[in-house]
């Protein structure tokens, strides 16, 4: 049974040793508020610091202006034995929460780091904040670079060291705060990004997840329930489960599957309009040449995309005009119009993107979206400054996502590749199988830990990795099996058949030969 278990990035990470790195530095000895208070940049504010749990904690605030002002919130956790590596976290979807520091990685010497993306939001799927300009570019990637410059400044001085290690990892939302933070500054704020499925740049993610939500509230006869997703799910896994060369529950990459075989769908039960509505959102559709195509979504775990994508429940869905974002997601909405309808009554506020008639239309209203409000610095799509600066960027993706598909993040590293030939010198890129959006499903669950340890080999030692294992371990069973990921273009494929695929050993990374 597929299940969602999975561990946060915390005991497994860095049992590699931290201690590779410096001694531990002895840290200050005042731990309150107006010691660190006189630590910190101008600009910040600290609201708390006090000792806990071997540490010290600090929350404040970073004050942000033109366009503002605008409080950042933030959180900071000091070890008492540092190593000189400082993690920031970042945190999904419209942000609005801080994140959680894991104690097991304060007590490996981690100062961690991370704030509330500066916008307020009650609600991971609420981006109305962005009808405030401040919030909209704190959101942009303001609210990261200040609130990284705080942290840092705070801890390099209470340990009185004069430089860090500094890495950022996050996904989603999360993911997307390294993503821009690398693109606009390179290696100023961070020399290592760990940056989990999240849109690179300007692409076609949005307009396409619009023009989803829009079918679907137009088009509720073609609605595809969620039994009716998991009768398609068990049958697609029992036709290509063999694909990568193994029968176990996993279909590790939809780039094995040749043609997808639309007769699957008539046996369990789609009527023709379901059948278009499953085209809709799997087969590929071109935007215009500027922003070019969506790959579609893949068939490796549909029964997930009721979560995401078609809610619980038919169309049409309230408008969030009329009712809570809450109330609207409880009520069996999607992630999708949720985000469509918030995001178009920032600018439009009696718009309702399921009536807008134009789909060049649409397609602004969806980039305007990524690109904030109008007097917003616009997204960057371009890495110049990263690649040239000497920071490290490793890019990951589920093969399962549910949210966005994973065909998205290979066709921007392809087509990245295609225009710059040092990107092996400062990327990688790894699909994981079985991978939800971020975490959970069948595959494994010590994705981000497994790949932060690659990340600091790479950034501290120069060993950039091109092959990876990670395990899946449960709460009941423990260790389930291993995985292994394969750096971009090559993918894994099991060695022969007959062998244990659960051991990592019996799978090398190979070069595809052919789509």
């Amino acid at each position: 049974m597929r299940d969602t278990v999975f561990r946060s990035l915390s005991a497994g990470l860095l049992a590699w040793g931290v201690a590779s790195y410096v001694h531990a530095a002895a840290p200050s000895e005042s731990c309150d508020t107006a010691s660190v208070q006189q630590m910190a940049p101008a600009d910040t504010t600290v609201a708390f610091a006090a000792r806990e749990g071997g540490g010290c904690r600090v929350v404040g605030y970073v004050t942000t202006r033109d366009p503002g002002p605008n409080k950042v919130l933030f959180v900071l956790g000091l070890p008492d034995r540092f190593t000189g590596r400082y993690l920031y976290l970042g945190v999904g979807g419209a942000a609005g929460e801080l994140p959680t520091l894991p104690p097991q990685l304060l007590s490996k010497g981690f100062a961690l780091a991370g704030s509330d993306g500066g916008t307020g939001a009650k609600n991971g799927a609420d981006f109305s904040f962005r009808k405030d300009p401040g919030k909209a570019a704190d959101f942009l990637g303001r609210g990261v670079h200040v609130t990284a410059a705080a942290t840092q400044q705070i801890t390099k001085t209470y340990y009185a060291q004069n430089s860090l290690h500094r890495y950022i990892s996050g996904c989603s939302g999360g993911g997307s705060m390294g993503l821009t933070n690398g693109m606009r500054r390179g290696a100023e704020d961070f020399d290592g990004f760990l940056v989990g499925a999240t849109p690179w740049g300007i692409s076609s993610y949005l307009p396409n997840a619009y023009r989803i939500a829009q079918y679907l509230q137009l088009h509720p006869e073609g609605w595809l329930s969620p039994e009716l997703m998991a009768r398609a799910d068990k049958a697609i896994l029992e036709a290509y489960d063999n694909s990568d060369g193994a029968t176990d529950g996993v279909i590790a990459d939809q780039r094995n599957i040749k043609d997808f075989d639309v007769q699957i769908l008539r046996n369990v039960g789609f009527t023709p309009a379901q059948l278009a509505t499953f085209d809709l959102i799997r087969q590929p559709h071109r935007f215009s040449k500027e922003l070019g195509s969506s790959p579609g979504y893949p068939v490796t775990h549909v029964a997930m995309w009721s979560s995401f994508l078609l809610g619980s429940k038919p169309p049409p869905w309230p408008e969030t005009d009329t009712e809570s974002v809450s109330a609207i997601l409880a009520k069996g909405a999607p992630y999708i119009h949720v985000m469509a309808d918030t995001n178009t009554r920032v600018s439009q506020p009696a718009r309702d993107y399921a009536q807008v008639k134009d789909p060049a239309e649409l397609t602004r209203l969806a980039l305007a979206s990524a690109n904030g409000a109008a007097d917003t610095p616009a997204v960057v799509d371009d890495f110049a400054k990263l690649s040239a600066s000497g920071a490290r960027m490793i890019v990951y993706h589920g093969v399962d996502d549910q949210a966005m598909s994973y065909l998205e993040t290979v066709q921007s590293y392809e087509a990245l590749a295609a225009k710059d030939s040092t990107l092996a010198q400062w990327m990688r890129v790894f699909t994981v199988p079985g991978l939800l959006h971020c975490r959970g499903g069948t595959g494994p669950t010590d994705v981000e830990d497994q790949l932060v340890e690659a990340l600091v080999s790479w950034v501290e030692q120069g060993q950039a990795p091109d092959t990876v294992v990670t395990n899946r371990i449960s709460a009941t069973s423990g260790m389930e099996r291993n995985f292994r990921l394969c750096a971009e273009p090559k993918r894994a494929v099991l060695k022969g058949a007959g062998l244990d695929f659960k051991d990592a050993k019996n799978w090398e990374c190979r070069a595809p030969t052919g789509r």
